[in-house]
């Protein structure tokens, strides 16, 4: 198996520099790299847009930059930066911590260097990144999925499905198009969503006159067959379907079926259609976890295409019953055969449900597997290796460490999430005076922090699991996002006709009112992850479990003024 080539950008203004780097990077037999050299920072920027390289090595001292401008030039035009070794004729402790604080990911001296100092320095960030970027790319496609299974469950509006799916795909796979289409009972077809970049020819509402599955059949993916093409001119397709996508300015195509499950609403064929992603600026080499995404996504459509299809012909039958004023008796009979297909679905939506809760079972355990593997090898590393590693590269596996502790927070807080208002809770009768200092002494807050409860809490029947866990969520976020150690909360309670309306109000930050909708949004936060550790899910949670109880939840603040969370209470 052919080693992937990793390109490499040398931004130098000494040739002898940039000719010692590259013997130096031959030298290394596991790893291939493709170099291109620049000799001033703008010529850096410009092969920076075409190369799109795996890693930079950047001289601090360029003839028109110093490397610090260079990245400053490359934020400002909007380019995405890859990692950066920046190198320098003499060691300078201020200029090398400006420039981690940029991003830069080792600081080399000339004079210092050898090839294995280089090739450490190269391989490590070039891992690093690596597993940063498969990380990442892998908790988008599991939140992608999750995101559209948690639709299903919501909606039965199928075109909000059809375009919410092709909208996430084109994000996640930044591809030009991503389209459904759906096949009529002779073979021909229709676009029925589309998410298009801007400058790309639209294929919804175009009338598309495609005979290649008239003249040649579905078969493959009848079967359930995946296609990627990289480059349609050599993939061997046929002369009309190459004209078809040339209408298009279709270069790489992606497609998997859209398969139903046999039932009263396909007669002959499951296939429904295809979702289907273009590549229309070049070629593209579609990765098969890029593939394996959009089949899973194909699944989770086809299962939505069904219950609004069943659902949908079932409303319209009973429509027509309700409408008829005769034949008493076998309106009685059809509706009775009614109920039996409703059951029937019902059934398949709790079997889909279970489904649905066991793929978030597996896939929790599936990344979480991973990610303990990594913090187990890092700290291995940081263990065995102690007093050999350079103390940037120890803050590196700190780093790792805490991102990934961050992960497995989203990922345990998306499962909690999905389970509130899902399983019944029993009801005690709670005083909720003690229930909140029982909260509050869980949390352990500092103890210069002053918590007030005011008097004539309430005693009444209610969940104390859920009332206790709303409680925790306000209290610990006032004392987690407080900017001192002896800070004020005071929790009080309004009584009405039929709820109680609770307040916790603290003397923090305070938050900017364009942002109180954003903060109960599923993991939205305010202030950067790497500031203050959280995983955003929390306030959402509470939201879920406040508006299943029957009540609402809001907030009221101005920066800097502190903020009072209200929530209301069913008696």
């Amino acid at each position: 198996m052919t080693a992937r080539q990793h390109k490499i950008l040398i931004i130098d203004d000494s040739a002898e520099d940039r000719q010692t780097y590259r013997r130096y990077l031959k030298k290394e037999f596991i790893l291939k790299y493709k170099i291109v050299e620049a000799e001033t920072g703008e010529d850096g920027l410009e092969q920076l847009k075409l190369l799109q390289p795996d890693l930079i090595l950047l001289d601090y001292l360029l003839p028109d930059f110093d490397g610090l401008e260079f990245i400053k030039e490359v934020e400002a035009q909007g380019i995405k930066i890859p990692p950066i070794i920046m190198l320098t004729g003499e060691g300078n402790e201020v200029v090398a911590v400006e420039a981690m604080k940029k991003g830069v990911k080792d600081y080399l001296v000339k004079g210092k260097l050898t090839p294995e100092i280089l090739l450490t320095s190269v391989k490590s960030v070039l891992q690093q990144y690596n597993l940063q970027s498969l990380l990442t790319k892998s908790f988008q496609q599991q939140q992608l999925i999750a995101e559209t299974s948690l639709r299903i469950r919501a909606s039965l509006d199928l075109s909000e499905i059809l375009n919410t799916s092709v909208r996430e795909v084109q994000l996640l796979l930044d591809c030009d198009r991503v389209i459904i289409y759906q096949f009529a009972a002779n073979m021909t077809g229709d676009v029925v969503a589309e998410s298009v970049n801007s400058g790309w020819k639209k294929s919804l509402g175009e009338t598309i006159v495609d005979t290649c599955f008239q003249d040649q059949g579905a078969g493959k993916y009848e079967r359930g067959e995946t296609v990627g093409i990289d480059d349609i001119y050599e993939s061997g397709l046929s002369n009309c379907h190459i004209k078809l996508l040339e209408e298009f300015q279709v270069k790489a195509s992606a497609i998997v079926p859209i398969l139903l499950s046999p039932s009263a609403v396909t007669e002959n064929s499951n296939l429904w259609g295809l979702l289907i992603a273009h590549q229309c600026l070049n070629i593209r080499h579609w990765e098969t976890d890029e593939i394996e995404l959009l089949d899973k996504l194909a699944v989770q459509i086809a299962i939505a295409i069904q219950q609004a299809e069943l659902l949908g012909n079932l409303q319209s039958e009973l429509n027509i019953r309700e409408q008829a004023e005769t034949l008493l008796k076998e309106k009685a009979l059809e509706l009775a055969r009614a109920n039996q297909e409703l059951l029937k679905i019902m059934s398949l939506l709790k079997k889909r449900n279970q489904e649905l809760d066991h793929f978030a079972y597996v896939t929790s355990h599936d990344l979480k597997a991973p990610l303990r593997a990594i913090a187990n090898l890092a700290t291995w590393l940081s263990e065995d290796l102690a007093g050999q590693i350079p103390e940037e590269n120890q803050e590196q596996l700190e780093i790792m460490r805490s991102r990934v502790r961050r992960m497995d927070g989203l990922i345990q807080g998306l499962l909690e999430y999905s389970r509130v208002g899902r399983k019944n809770t029993p009801k005690t009768m709670v005083e909720v005076e003690n229930l909140i200092q029982e909260a509050i002494d869980l949390l352990s807050p500092p103890p210069e922090f002053e918590i007030i409860i005011e008097p004539n809490m309430p005693t009444f029947q209610t969940s104390a699991i859920l009332l206790q866990q709303v409680f925790a969520n306000l209290i610990g976020n006032a004392v987690k996002y407080h900017p001192s150690n002896n800070g004020k909360i005071v929790i009080s309670v309004k009584e009405q006709d039929d709820f109680y309306e609770f307040a916790v109000a603290d003397n923090g930050l305070g938050i900017d009112p364009q942002y109180h909708e954003r903060i109960f949004t599923i993991f939205q936060t305010l202030q950067a992850r790497d500031t203050i550790e959280s995983t955003g899910i929390g306030l959402s949670i509470v939201k879920k479990i406040v508006e299943g109880q029957g009540g609402k939840i809001w907030v009221e603040s101005q920066l800097g003024d502190g903020a009072t969370f209200y929530f209301t209470w069913k008696k």
